[in-house]
């Protein structure tokens, strides 16, 4: 009886509304012929939508080639701006877990962390504000899943799997916040994430105030010691002296700002550690929408100053990675390489002395 009722339920998957499978003239994808993307978004540029004239329960939808983050109405997006009033209101990131983690996210937005983290398989993931370690934790994790994946498909030839790092900076220890009750409730059931193997063996935490010139050295040193920049050539040069250093095109740097969010900080974090990013790897920008909700300049508009002041082209908004068309993020590829870090370091000592 059970393999019949399993016979009739395939049977219905394969005829709702009357039409099978062979009947409905399915076309079929050559992926192995798809050529890869630099870009993620460019998975996310097909919709399936039901159409205005039909009725909600009818299942009829139609592909449409477009990101669904592009095709809501004006009363669809105030949807979505409602649902950020309530999720603010109520600080509902403070509810978010990871593994028992208490991670400061929206669950969608993890969804698309870990889809650039996972595509991108960086060797650096860089992180300014770690609070109490939740995200730290969540990048962590990811890049020790890939090593396990890179290391059970290397068989037995497999070698020492990638020394692979998340760069995590704060003024303040996670274990010095757990306990406290400041921003978020104190959650006391959480597992203390600095204290797991995971953290042990993937994350390197650098303590200081992420806008200041002596931590972007810590990050700078901590990334040369990874193989990720290396000594500039002698002829290097920049307007202010010497040239410190160039990066090594073969690693990958994913970069994630989430510590300063007034305007003047967090453009001198993009100043210092967006350069970082390699070729068709990702910045993200996080919570963009508190210019909105503060009603003043914070990070959309230091990013908007940011993209002015970096050559054209270098970093692209790409917002259809925001696949479930909500985020409280700003998600940028650097579509291409055409100045090194020292031309920006240039235009934050240029703003640091007025000029």
């Amino acid at each position: 009886r059970r393999q019949r009722r399993l016979i009739c339920f395939a049977f219905l998957l394969l005829n709702l509304d009357g039409v099978g499978l062979v009947d409905a003239a399915v076309t079929f994808t050559d992926v192995d012929a798809v050529a890869p993307s630099a870009s993620l978004a460019d998975g996310f540029k097909v919709s399936l939508v039901r159409p205005p004239e039909e009725a909600p329960n009818s299942g009829q939808k139609i592909l449409v080639p477009e990101s669904s983050i592009h095709l809501l109405s004006e009363e669809e997006r105030q949807t979505l701006d409602d649902y950020d009033a309530v999720f603010e209101k109520y600080s509902l990131f403070c509810n978010g877990r990871w593994l028992g983690v208490q991670i400061l996210q929206d669950s969608q937005d993890l969804m698309y962390l870990q889809h650039v983290v996972y595509m991108k398989k960086p060797d650096v993931i860089i992180e300014t504000g770690t609070y109490k370690g939740g995200l730290t934790y969540f990048f962590a994790t990811i890049l020790d899943w890939i090593d396990r994946e890179e290391m059970d498909s290397a068989g037995e030839g497999r070698v020492a799997p990638r020394d692979t790092k998340v760069l995590s900076v704060d003024r303040h220890h996670p274990d010095s916040v757990f306990a406290a009750n400041w921003f978020c409730p104190v959650c006391a059931d959480c597992v203390r994430s600095y204290r797991t193997p995971v953290w042990e063996r993937k994350v390197r935490f650098i303590q200081g105030l992420a806008d200041a010139q002596e931590t972007l050295q810590a990050v700078a040193s901590n990334l040369h010691d990874l193989g990720c920049l290396q000594p500039a050539a002698p002829d290097a040069k920049m307007a202010s002296g010497p040239a410190p250093f160039t990066m090594n095109d073969s690693k990958v740097i994913v970069v994630n700002l989430d510590a300063n969010h007034e305007f003047d900080g967090l453009m001198r974090e993009l100043l210092y550690y967006a350069p970082f990013v390699s070729e068709n790897s990702y910045l993200v920008v996080q919570d963009a929408k508190l210019d909105k909700i503060w009603g003043t300049a914070g990070p959309t508009a230091a990013l908007n100053a940011f993209l002015r002041l970096a050559p054209e082209g270098e970093f692209v908004v790409e917002d259809e990675l925001k696949f479930h068309a909500y985020s409280q993020h700003i998600y940028l590829r650097r579509a291409r390489v055409t100045v090194p870090h020292s031309y920006f370091l240039e235009k934050a000592l240029a703003a640091m002395s007025g000029s």
